[in-house]
């Protein structure tokens, strides 16, 4: 039997965005899952039973106050590892104090996400 893949949950409501991610990361070798809403993303989380390592969220759905996914996804799996990707600063507050454990902001490359997903998953949390 072989190393169980580290699972990746990628929410982002742009398709473009969530296919070049996702097609990056499961070429690094992960099992990537891609969800286009909170909605989405929070019934993915629980079809998976909650067992998923690292959430990458835009920076809307990770703010959003209605859906609260960092909130719910962390009551799910408290050690799921999340990192919001927002387009500007304004939400960082807001996110962190929802429990992410990565925020950055765009313009950013895939590979920066890449490597800061890893980071998350061996140094943990507050990865900038």
């Amino acid at each position: 039997m072989g190393k169980q893949k580290i699972k990746i949950l990628v929410a982002d409501d742009n398709m473009d965005v969530n296919i070049i991610i996702a097609a990056t990361l499961v070429l690094k070798g992960y099992e990537v899952y891609k969800t286009y809403s909170a909605e989405e993303c929070l019934r993915k989380l629980e079809e998976l039973g909650g067992k998923v390592d690292v959430v990458i969220l835009d920076g809307k759905i990770a703010a959003d106050r209605g859906a609260m996914v960092i909130v719910k996804a962390k009551r799910t799996n408290p050690d799921i590892k999340i990192l919001a990707v927002a387009d500007d600063e304004s939400e960082k507050t807001r996110v962190l104090d929802y429990g992410a454990d990565g925020f950055t902001t765009k313009p950013i490359s895939v590979e920066t996400i890449v490597d800061k997903v890893s980071t998350l998953l061996t140094v943990g949390k507050n990865v900038g």
